[in-house]
């Protein structure tokens, strides 16, 4: 997916969740209610989150080839897993405080038929944007599971509005069902139960987030179809007699490092060699442009 294709998806999320979290705090004011409250916080923490992803991407499109030999793309990683550490802290704990807090001293929720309204209503908001999300990370997969697909991807802020929103989905549900035992019960518990589960939940989200950007970022080996591609451009060149070993590591959203090393004819001198490889390099990454940098190597 392109850097375009990923900056759209940023910016829908951002817009729909900063529209929801003016819309939660509101409700959370007359209404009084925890679950609320730690779902206007989530909202906002991710609007921000939204920005931030969105500065990685701009930023890593800059060039400075004397600072930057490789390009900037790596970029991405390091602001998405900011935005990590914002969601298990900001996001996680706060809401598992303030439940916590509802919890020991409870007290009486008003206007709750508001907060049910209001929750059905971003529930339905936040699936679409999840849904917009997880089609942009199927795009050119063969797998339908959503978990090998956040692992195969490599596109960092793509990752995280997957599981941000897929966090404000579930954590919605959990509001909801909070909110819905008690206007129901008159418990304030459960209300207060649901800012807690939704505390934990984004801190889960955070935890995996930071995981899977720590892969990317020290240099996780890419998707083995991935590599096929590439070997198999190399392989079309008559003078090669068979690509030995590829290494290819993510230098971006979509965009490879590649080691290759060849065995080529044994007619070719050194200077033959040279000439092949300058001939596969720009023809290779005219052909898969996401291959930015090629290293050929004899074996």
């Amino acid at each position: 997916m392109s850097n375009q294709d990923s900056a759209k998806t940023v910016f829908l999320a951002l817009s729909v969740n900063f529209f929801i979290g003016v819309i939660k705090s509101f409700v959370a004011v007359i209404t009084s209610s925890s679950a609320m409250f730690s779902e206007a916080v989530h909202s906002f923490v991710d609007s921000f989150n939204q920005f931030l992803l969105w500065f990685g991407i701009k930023q890593s499109k800059k060039s400075n080839p004397k600072l930057y030999p490789l390009g900037r793309g790596k970029e991405e990683y390091f602001w998405t897993l900011v935005v990590a550490v914002l969601i298990f802290t900001i996001g996680g704990l706060v809401s598992l405080e303030h439940g916590i807090e509802a919890l020991n001293h409870p007290k009486k929720l008003d206007n709750l038929f508001i907060s049910i309204s209001i929750l059905s209503i971003s529930i339905l908001l936040e699936s679409y944007v999840l849904v917009k999300a997880v089609k942009k990370l199927r795009k050119n997969r063969d797998t339908k599971s959503i978990l090998k697909l956040l692992k195969q991807s490599n596109d960092g802020p793509l990752i995280a509005i997957v599981v941000e929103d897929f966090a404000a989905t579930l954590g919605l549900t959990f509001a909801l069902i909070g909110t819905l035992l008690t206007f129901f019960t008159g418990n304030s518990f459960y209300d207060a139960a649901s800012a807690i589960l939704i505390g934990i939940l984004l801190m889960i989200s955070g935890l995996f987030l930071g995981y899977e950007m720590k892969h990317l970022i020290t240099g996780e080996s890419v998707d083995v179809n991935i590599s096929n591609v590439l070997q198999s451009e190399i392989n079309k060149f008559e003078k090669v007699k068979k690509v030995i070993r590829t290494n290819l590591v993510s230098v971006g959203a979509d965009k490879y490092l590649a080691i290759v090393h060849i065995d080529y004819l044994d007619s070719l001198t050194d200077f033959d060699i040279v000439d092949l490889n300058k001939e596969i390099e720009i023809q290779v990454i005219d052909i898969d442009p996401r291959f930015l940098h090629l290293y050929l190597i004899p074996a």
